[in-house]
């Protein structure tokens, strides 16, 4: 949450929900959107499917490199999962937030860009509230014994090999360089990973709980149907340590906020034009190795390459013609998990710094205060088990955690059943990290693929996001350069 004063447009994403029954649909956002009302007809080096931050990092190196390009938006705005509302003067993440300094393509970004860090005020909390016996019982916690318990036992669940998993991802930015280690674990689900530690160490009932509901945060949905190898990717990421991870993926995010990243890309363009409000219905490759694509209003643009950067889980709702590889359309037809929820909680009186837990399924497993008196939470659940835009649900769930609590407001985006995304951030079942990952990555020219959903680091993350568009960047370049 950050304060603001620059001036707002609204956006059909999101909503706010009212104490009073008064129900907004779309949020405002930070900064303006840009749109062409006119799009030349004429066939352009590249088509850019989509203007989340790998499509925007595609489209500013490739246009500065001379590429004449059109970007094809389904929204009505840029940044994909990347959201950043304003709701009562305020600042706030609807979608992908947290970044580090170690993650190298976006903090090459905030430094391009002179951006500065601001840190979650949940990352601090000294009031812990966990949640057991299906919501029915509520134990307080102090942090000084709590966090060390938790941690010892992510360190433990995460050290599968006896080497705190350096065996399986010896190198975490390139998941893929021993496949034959990864095999050995990938058909693991998170679940399989639990019951293994279960046996393996004496764990307190209640911690296991714990760790459970912070694992089904992580995951937002059934252990039992996430592939553990995506924990062990982010543990590797995090240099093989529980506090390092922590502080990497849930501390630190822009002060600036996510959508003025990505109008900065914007403009950093090289006459670049863009289409928003634009589905695409379909991507043919022509005989002549061209590619047509077909918008859902019925225009046709030409291009000599495309770069799609569409959400994994959309992907099977485009026509391809003539058909992808049968390997990709497995991979495609798969889909990866697709998360749950994220809400932002107004409340009418402020209860601290605060945070709570509670195992899967209950409808809320994480959440905790996001501003320094106390008054906003922030909160994460499973699958769909919580309809973030019913207040009283809402209400009702944050009640068992604390006790008489009054919701003001509610406000967020449901990522999951939005058309256009449908799911949240990005997590592979069992099996898919060796199965798909490569397969969703390769080219098939003209036709050539990026997102968050299929990075090599930081898979899910802005991180991710930008590495992969990097890497389309090269790949379409040299296709370019050699026709």
């Amino acid at each position: 949450m950050t304060s603001t004063g620059k001036s707002s447009s609204r956006t059909v994403d999101g909503f706010v929900s009212h104490v009073n029954g008064v129900f907004e649909h779309g949020l405002l956002t930070t900064f303006v959107r840009k749109n062409e009302i006119y799009v030349e007809d004429r066939e352009y080096d590249i088509i850019i499917v989509g203007a989340g931050f790998a499509g925007l990092i595609a489209a500013r190196e490739l246009s500065r490199r001379g590429r004449s390009i059109l970007m094809v938006e389904a929204r009505d705005r840029i940044g994909g999962r990347t959201f950043t509302a304003q709701v009562d003067n305020e600042r706030y993440e609807i979608g992908g937030t947290w970044i580090h300094w170690s993650q190298p393509h976006v903090w090459s970004e905030m430094t391009r860009y002179g951006f500065s860090l601001s840190e979650s005020e949940g990352a601090t909390t000294n009031q812990i509230s966990l949640l057991f016996d299906n919501g029915t019982r509520l134990k307080t916690v102090s942090t000084a014994d709590f966090y060390p318990q938790l941690f010892d036992l992510l360190n433990k669940f995460s050290n599968i090999d006896g080497q705190n998993g350096r065996t399986v991802l010896p190198q975490p930015h390139a998941p893929l360089a021993d496949l034959g280690a990864i095999r050995a674990y990938d058909h693991l689900s998170m679940q399989d990973r639990l019951n293994q530690l279960s046996d393996l160490v004496e764990i307190d009932s209640e911690m296991y709980e714990v760790l459970d509901a912070y694992l089904s945060m992580n995951t937002q949905g059934d252990l039992a149907k996430s592939g553990f190898l995506d924990h062990l990717t982010f543990w590797s990421l995090g240099d093989y340590d529980t506090n390092r991870t922590w502080d990497k993926t849930s501390r630190y995010k822009m002060r600036e906020g996510t959508s003025a990243l990505a109008q900065a890309m914007l403009d950093d363009c090289d006459q670049v034009s863009l289409l928003l409000s634009t589905p695409i219905v379909s991507i043919h490759r022509t005989n002549e190795n061209k590619v047509r694509i077909k918008t859902a209003n019925g225009k046709i643009f030409t291009s000599r390459t495309a770069i799609v950067t569409v959400p994994l889980n959309v992907l099977h709702t485009i026509d391809f013609q003539p058909v992808l590889t049968e390997e990709k359309q497995r991979a495609i037809a798969e889909k990866q998990c697709s998360g749950g929820t994220k809400f932002w909680a107004k409340l009418m009186n402020p209860i601290g710094n605060w945070c709570g837990f509670a195992p899967y399924p209950n409808p809320i497993t994480v959440a905790y205060t996001d501003d320094p008196e106390g008054y906003i939470v922030v909160g994460f659940g499973p699958d769909d088990a919580l309809d973030i835009r019913d207040i009283q649900k809402v209400e009702h769930e944050l009640q068992k955690f604390i006790d008489g609590c009054k919701v003001q407001s509610v406000f967020g985006h449901d990522w999951r059943h939005d058309p256009f995304i449908q799911s949240t951030w990005s997590w592979y079942k069992p099996g898919q990290i060796s199965a798909n990952l490569q397969v969703l990555q390769s080219p098939e020219p003209p036709l050539f693929f990026a997102s968050g959903d299929i990075s090599n680091s930081w898979r899910g993350c802005i991180d991710g996001a930008l590495q992969s568009g990097l890497t389309c960047v090269r790949q379409v370049q040299e296709y370019l350069n050699n026709r």
